[in-house]
């Protein structure tokens, strides 16, 4: 009988109840207050497979569901489902963002930085106005543990096919977002990277940056990175002398608002098709450039990564680094980061940690996934801070769903780095994730451009 007058409880219109008590008087605060008069009944919510959970059409706000395949309660925050029980903390998954207004093929996530509590996410292909594949950039605050989007950046003179976003970095309160493809004077391609500042809860365009001997195809902004008034551009297309692709980096140094092109890197031994510049990582005194189709000893392609070194305001090369067991189509400095005295590189299913000593950097460790397969790009991204290093597979197949992309995540004691975490979600086939990577005092970012047709994502964890 208490089952009838429940659900005739219900069908009655809402206005005529504020409150249901089931099996005794409702709590004053309550809408609805369940209790068990003898202590030996219990609530069941709704009980589903993971498909069927998944499947819920525009679930709200705190929705509730015993997932049976996981065995736990799962609770839905308006973006993502969050198990409430958990076996251990390697079961937490991370907390996945998208922009506030993402379309498909926005390719959201195709670039990523995190620094502190703020991070920066790139989307090229953003439609700004009418103008197609302008791009956007977004920049997510932490306040607390919650991640929320602060603030859309665009550039102040975009236009069609630049690919604001194509690249990203974040460093304190300033920002850096290349643009690789931007057409200067009559010179398309020749690129640019924009400089932005934040003051309290804003982020203002501080300016642009050009390189002093831009061409046609250079491509500058293909790479960016920063590091508190140093920044470092690359332009991996770059002709040197008559020697088309070997490419170049450039140094800007920040003095009060003003950014000024410090020097232009190139390789000691730079030759065609190298791409000098396809990667760029800086952090104090130190940048490290990648060329990941450097030709070492007949081997094509196997790739290379030059280590810089700043004395004053000369930065000399310090040191070429190459794999120990490199062979054709590494692709050796496709991906590279460095923190203090230690940088990482990644290659084709490769990735390598190196030391530095002194004057001199060595090869520490070359690390690998524990479950890795051939074709999971391991190494196409990667980041390095303080103990801890993640390298991205955007290529992994996870439970049967081809390229949904992983990040694993490396622990460094004494000299030896261990494989902390493995990161995966519930993401369909395709979301690449682990094609952006970024890591920042045991909090890191995975970008994820290929989620729902393009549109892209991120995700936000932690270091177990």
């Amino acid at each position: 009988m208490r089952t009838l007058y429940l659900l005739l409880a219900f069908l009655l219109p809402a206005t005529l109840w504020a409150q249901f008590g089931i099996s005794g008087t409702p709590n004053s605060s309550a809408v609805l207050d369940l209790s068990s008069p003898n202590n030996d009944k219990a609530f069941y919510p709704p009980r589903l497979s993971t498909a069927q959970r998944l499947a819920i059409v525009a679930p709200q706000v705190g929705a509730l569901v015993y997932d049976l395949d996981k065995n736990t309660l799962y609770l839905y925050d308006g973006q993502n489902w969050l198990p409430l029980l958990v076996t251990g903390p390697n079961s937490l998954p991370p907390t996945s963002r998208t922009a506030s207004d993402g379309a498909a093929n926005d390719r959201f996530g195709y670039s990523v930085s995190i620094s502190g509590d703020y991070a920066i996410v790139g989307a090229y292909q953003k439609t700004i106005g009418s103008n197609a594949a302008q791009g956007a950039v977004y920049v997510f605050m932490r306040s607390g543990s919650s991640w929320t989007q602060q603030q859309q950046l665009v550039a102040s003179d975009g236009a069609t096919n630049d690919y604001f976003g194509f690249s990203v970095a974040i460093s304190g309160d300033y920002a850096i977002v290349g643009a690789q493809n931007k057409t200067i004077g009559s010179n398309s391609g020749q690129g640019v990277a924009y400089v932005f500042t934040r003051s309290g809860s804003s982020w203002t365009q501080q300016q642009r940056l050009v390189a002093s001997d831009g061409a046609f195809n250079d491509y500058f902004g293909f790479s960016v990175a920063i590091s508190g008034d140093y920044a470092i551009v690359g332009a991996q297309n770059k002709t040197i002398g008559s020697t088309p692709t070997q490419g170049a980096a450039y140094v800007f140094m920040r003095s009060g608002s003003s950014w000024t092109q410090q020097q232009r890197l190139v390789a000691s031994d730079g030759a065609i098709y190298d791409l000098f510049g396809y990667s760029v990582a800086i952090s104090g005194d130190y940048a490290i450039v990648g060329a990941y189709q450097k030709a070492i000893g007949g081997k094509s392609a196997q790739g290379a990564a030059y280590v810089f070194m700043r004395s004053g305001s000369s930065w000399t090369q310090q040191q070429r680094l190459v794999a120990s067991d490199g062979v054709d189509f590494d692709y050796f400095g496709v991906s590279v980061s460095i923190s203090g005295d230690y940088a990482i590189v990644g290659g084709q299913n490769k990735t390598y940690v190196f030391m530095r000593s002194g004057s001199s950097w060595t090869q520490q460790q070359r690390l690998v996934a524990s479950d890795g397969a051939a074709a999971d790009r391991f190494g196409y991204s990667v980041s390095i801070s303080g103990d801890y290093a993640i390298v991205g597979a955007y290529q992994k197949t996870i439970d049967g769903k081809s390229a949904q992309g992983a990040a694993y995540v490396f622990m460094r004691s004494g000299s030896s780095w261990t494989q902390q975490q493995k990161v995966t979600d519930s993401s369909p086939a395709n979301t690449y994730n682990g094609y952006s990577v970024g890591l920042s005092n045991g909090t890191f970012i995975i970008g994820g451009y290929g989620y729902q047709s393009g549109q892209g994502k991120v995700s936000f964890g932690t270091v177990n």
